[in-house]
């Protein structure tokens, strides 16, 4: 395959390994594919990459399956603390996002990806909004977010983001620009949906060159590839922002620490998702709620979470439109 890089359209690209895969949907999508550097630009990406239909359709139906995304939680009784992760998550990206932010109320925030909602509830909270857009594919967290009374677009947000132009303060996309197919064209697209001091947060995996040989553990990041079409740096994501138009304000490592592990240790079943597959549903929520289970629960606050600096499993970037 001569497929050229997605930052900066060079070819050729340079083998890694291969592309690591988890599950029955992820193999029919990856198998057979690697990991390839740009030694122009030093982005690694998948190739061969699917069609944008085959994604679709895995983002619709498939991709939440095996627990992804925080489906094997979610519960509209209990949010936004159905799922701790995800509210602490939602909380330390809406505290920085507050700090660039000028003075002020009304914000029209926009969420690319919202998932289940959760940072559309930290930016309710943490400023005056008068309009929380969700862009959100999946049948069931379209559902989720429409019982929640947010405004949602229930399509691709390259079909959503060109009638809304000038419009949004904040646009977040988090965990979302490394599963893009074009992340320069959905790029472009935010920037014009942005008014002049808009700002753009974006979040993604921390994962740098190195790491993709040595393997970085922790219980919240992946050990696998699936199903990531770009792997960034530091350095290869705010180059992929300017590139795009975008003013980088702020780029570090975010949330917990990670720590390297042997290929052996690698291979090893995860004991929480083995343990999910086997158990009834009604079993493990009542598993969830014993005392005993509180030493691997998610706190109400995790303190790492708004911690950055230093070898941590995410990347936080806040840019404006140069």
């Amino acid at each position: 395959m001569n497929e050229a890089c997605l930052t900066c359209n060079s070819k050729p690209l340079r083998t890694i390994r291969p592309y690591r895969t988890r599950f029955p949907e992820g193999r029919a999508i990856f198998g057979g594919s690697t990991l390839n550097e740009c030694d122009s630009c030093g982005l690694v990406q998948v190739v061969p990459r699917p069609s944008q239909e085959v994604l679709d359709d895995y983002y619709r139906s498939d991709f939440r399956r095996h627990g992804y995304g925080g489906s094997d939680v979610a519960d509209l009784r209990r949010f936004p603390r159905d799922n701790l992760f995800y509210y602490n998550r939602g909380h330390s990206t809406a505290d920085l996002i507050a700090r660039h932010l000028a003075a002020g109320s009304d914000f029209e925030v926009a969420d690319v990806g919202a998932g289940y909602g959760h940072i559309l509830q930290a930016m309710g909270e943490r400023l005056s909004c008068s309009q929380r857009v969700a862009i959100e594919t999946s049948a069931e967290c379209v559902t989720f977010l429409e019982a929640g009374g947010l405004e949602v677009h229930a399509a691709p947000a390259e079909q959503v983001l060109d009638a809304m132009a000038n419009r949004f303060d904040v646009v977040t996309m988090t965990h979302v620009l490394e599963h893009l197919l074009d992340p320069r064209a959905v790029l472009g697209q935010i920037r014009a949906s942005l008014n002049d001091a808009g700002l753009l947060c974006v979040e993604v995996p921390n994962i740098p060159y190195e790491t993709l040989l040595r393997h970085p553990d922790h219980a919240w990041a992946p050990r696998c590839d699936e199903p990531h079409i770009t792997f960034f740096s530091r350095n290869t994501l705010t180059d992929l922002l300017e590139r795009c138009g975008f003013e980088v304000l702020f780029a570090d490592t975010a949330g917990p620490k990670y720590r390297l592990i042997s290929a052996l240790r690698f291979r090893l079943p995860k004991p929480k998702e083995t343990l999910v597959r086997m158990l009834p549903r009604s079993f493990f929520d009542f598993l969830r709620g014993l005392s005993a289970t509180a030493a691997v629960r998610v706190a109400e606050r995790e303190e790492c979470f708004f911690d950055y600096g230093g070898f941590r499993i995410w990347l936080r970037c806040i840019a404006r439109k140069r």
